[in-house]
């Protein structure tokens, strides 16, 4: 069983980095996403014998590789906030968003009953994205839809955003973790992240 209900990662990007030509990149974007899917789909058929902890480090590098988790951590917070905040923060807070996120993934990709992943396209689009779709597809349940943008991270295509049934999840992430900062503060952004990972953890303690 998945549990899809708001699985993350960031809103519209907002940056103008510059990125080579389509032509050059296509079918690497698709190539992130299989990844992503192959990995996913190997700790769901081995749910059970890997536990929650074994998925957790399965999908960890997977995850640093597919996704520019600094990316979305800084944008999740807004400019203004994350120019705030010193270098020692940055890094404590781009730790955390990273267990959490990891810890997302490896809570809900719990378990298999015949789902398959299946990229259907790649196209490029505004300030130099490139967007990947894809199918989940659940037997005897509607298709899920994913929609994934993609930037180049040092050479690399990586995620820095997904938008799944056409809900991006950062925009949640986003108005929360604002909010949050707002009115408590950095360190009680931190202890939200962190109560969160522990909380996915001892699910199935």
């Amino acid at each position: 069983m998945i549990r899809l209900t708001s699985l993350f990662i960031t809103l519209i990007l907002t940056s103008g980095i510059a990125v080579p030509g389509f032509a050059e990149q296509s079918g690497q974007a698709s190539q992130v996403i299989e990844s992503l899917n192959s990995a996913l789909l190997d700790v769901m058929k081995n749910a059970a014998a890997l536990g929650y902890r074994g998925r957790y480090e399965k999908l960890a590098a997977v995850i640093d590789a597919t996704h520019d988790l600094e990316y979305i951590a800084r944008f999740s917070i807004g400019r203004k906030n994350w120019e705030s905040l010193s270098d020692e923060q940055h890094k404590k807070f781009v730790n955390a968003f990273r267990e959490y996120s990891v810890a997302t993934y490896a809570n809900r990709f719990n378990g298999y009953s015949g789902e398959n992943f299946r990229v259907t396209g790649e196209q490029p689009v505004k300030r130099g994205q490139i967007q990947v779709t894809s199918l989940l597809e659940i037997p005897g349940e509607e298709t899920v839809d994913f929609l994934y943008l993609l930037l180049p991270d040092d050479g690399t295509l990586k995620i820095v955003n997904i938008i799944v049934q056409g809900v991006s999840d950062l925009a949640l992430k986003r108005a929360e973790f604002m909010s949050l900062l707002g009115d408590k503060g950095f360190d009680a952004l931190l202890a939200h992240l962190a109560e969160k990972t522990t909380e996915y953890a001892a699910i199935e303690k």
